[in-house]
């Protein structure tokens, strides 16, 4: 489960291709957006290196935005799949204006 991710991200990181970055597949008639493969061989690389305890500093921040945007990924198909799931149903009952008072002027009580 995905929680407290900011709607905007501040950054991509550096190595992330500005294009080719993302696979694009159709699941269940849902668009499913993943990382490439060259971006998870990426992510693999250095995952190895952290574990071997070999990674640069600036490794480790290349790492950490890839696990952000990996995390925006996952944000959006789960917003996509749940819109699939539940969409909005129902019928309009009625249609408040919003420029109409919010009380019956009959109600108000400045007005008493």
């Amino acid at each position: 489960m995905i929680a407290n991710l900011p709607l905007k991200l501040p950054h991509l990181p550096n190595s992330l291709p500005s294009e080719g970055s993302v696979r694009i597949e159709l699941v269940n008639g849902l668009l499913i957006f993943s990382a490439s493969l060259k971006t998870q061989e990426r992510i693999k690389t250095l995952t190895a290196q952290q574990q071997a305890s070999s990674i640069t500093s600036e490794e480790q921040a290349e790492l950490d935005g890839y696990r952000e945007f990996i995390s925006y990924l996952s944000l959006v198909n789960e917003t996509m799949n749940n819109a699939f799931l539940y969409p909005l149903r129902g019928t309009v009952i009625c249609y408040d204006d919003p420029c109409e008072p919010a009380v019956w002027l009959e109600d108000w009580e400045v007005l008493q």
